[in-house]
């Protein structure tokens, strides 16, 4: 291939993209809000333990809709987990990636104008855990998966007000014995379309 038809596959690559950032199929924004978790152990005396029970969370979501009900949406979301190790007391730190890839159902006539309901997996990736100063990450599960469902609503032209359930399947934290701990709770949000913001 020459330069100039390089230089022509390159443009109508670029202005692919960008009409496709521009549809009406294709959306993004800002995420901001309050995770409320705890720890699930599957024996009968709690090794973990949150301290908090909830966090700030914030990152950024992109939706594309395929039909006038049908659609897809991510999460990409920072949380910060404080939890206790039970027989010691040990506090840990932990920072999180959480990223949520969603089948979302819109009930309402025009898609992104009403309530919606999402359901799809979660990947959790543990970016680092501080115990009383110390890098500890190597004692603990690192990569976790589990999954989600929730519902939301938008309540004026460029925000939507989203609730999710979450439970990771997988384990943070193993003993020797083979006790396991886990996390679950809710994300309640507010999603700013900053797609429909700038174009609007």
């Amino acid at each position: 291939m020459n330069k100039q038809n390089m230089k022509k596959l390159i443009t109508l690559t670029l202005v692919f993209f960008i009409n496709l950032i521009v549809a009406q199929e294709f959306s993004y924004g800002l995420v901001l809000g309050n995770n409320f978790y705890s720890v699930a152990n599957n024996n009968s005396t709690t090794s973990m333990s949150t301290n908090d029970y909830n966090s700030i969370t914030f990152g950024g979501y992109a939706e594309y809709n395929f039909t006038e009900n049908t659609g897809v949406k991510t999460d990409v979301l920072l949380v910060k987990n404080s939890i206790l190790f039970r027989p010691t007391k040990q506090p840990f730190e932990m920072n999180i990636l959480n990223i949520s890839p969603s089948f979302k159902y819109d009930f309402g006539g025009v898609y992104r104008e009403g309530f919606y309901m999402l359901v799809g997996p979660k990947f959790s990736f543990i970016t680092s855990i501080d115990s009383n100063g110390k890098d500890v990450k190597d004692s603990f599960e690192t990569f976790n998966y589990g999954t989600h469902l929730g519902f939301g609503y938008r309540i004026f032209k460029y925000i939507d007000i989203q609730t999710r359930l979450e439970y990771n399947i997988s384990p943070f934290f193993k003993l020797e014995n083979g006790n396991k701990s886990n996390f679950f709770g809710a994300l309640v949000s507010v999603n700013i379309d900053l797609a429909k913001l700038i174009t609007n």
